[in-house]
């Protein structure tokens, strides 16, 4: 019998790393990832670069791939993909925004993230980045380094949108609301906090193993944590959800602090 299923990704498009993708589906009250690092019929498409993210084709390609992916693991687990939860800014900024909607609100719970350029900012990022590799700039200085990453997650939520429910999420926003945010998840301990915070709630791991992380996904340990952790936010209905920003395309999802599950999550005096 065909199970839902809901997935999370952590966008990447290192140079030679896979894209971190959580497949998760529901036992009982616990969300169960897959096991998907040892998949043999597919594996999720691989990164090519900050250069090759700004060639719309190729990020468009990549997108499809994961689409491709995705469909495989559907048929092969017997799965139905209900919602899939994204790490990426789903849209463009609109043009005479200093920031997103969806930014600000996390301005406002003193969560760090990056700006989202609008679209005819990441024009003129284009044109910087085209003359700074003319004039034989190294492709790992590229400007706006930390932003390029965005136009893969732009062709993710059109690509799969187009067949499935999206939504962006911010892992940091999640931990924060859980409450699991004293450290970075980049330490074994800020790791552990947020293996245990999660695990409380969606019901796995069953402790703060984290060996049970390594097989879910590609990616370092923290990628797949992330992965995860938007999974669970996808499986979440709307009443156990709340989004930061304005609706429909500026809107962070994170758990609802008032939903049943939180309030016993709080009770436990986390």
């Amino acid at each position: 019998m065909t199970q839902d299923a809901f997935v999370g990704i952590d966008v990447a498009f290192a140079k030679s790393k896979r894209l971190p993708i959580v497949v998760c589906k529901r036992e009982g009250t616990r969300l169960i990832p897959l096991m998907l690092r040892s998949f043999r019929e597919a594996i999720p498409p691989l990164g090519r670069g900050n250069r090759i993210a700004l060639d719309p084709q190729e990020v468009r390609d990549f997108a499809t791939d994961t689409l491709s992916y995705l469909r495989i693991v559907e048929r092969a687990y017997d799965l139905r993909v209900r919602r899939i939860a994204i790490d990426a800014p789903s849209s463009f900024k609109r043009e005479g925004l200093a920031r997103r909607a969806a930014e600000v609100a996390m301005d406002q719970r003193q969560i760090s993230c990056f700006a989202t350029p609008s679209r005819v900012e990441f024009e003129a990022i284009r044109a910087k980045v085209a003359t700074h590799l003319r004039n034989g700039g190294a492709e790992n200085c590229l400007p706006h380094a930390n932003q390029l990453w965005m136009l893969v997650g732009f062709a993710l939520f059109e690509v799969l949108g187009q067949h499935y429910e999206c939504i962006e999420v911010f892992p940091q926003a999640i931990a924060a609301t859980l409450r699991s945010n004293k450290v970075h998840k980049s330490h074994a301990n800020g790791l552990t906090a947020q293996l245990i915070g999660i695990g409380r709630l969606s019901g796995w791991p069953s402790d703060d193993r984290h060996c049970e992380l390594r097989g879910i996904a590609f990616g370092s340990l923290h990628d797949k944590l992330d992965a995860y952790m938007s999974s669970w936010v996808a499986s979440l209905s709307k009443q156990e959800s709340f989004a930061c920003g304005e609706g429909p395309f500026d809107v962070i999802w994170i758990p609802h602090p008032e939903n049943t599950t939180a309030k016993e999550f709080w009770s436990k005096g986390t």
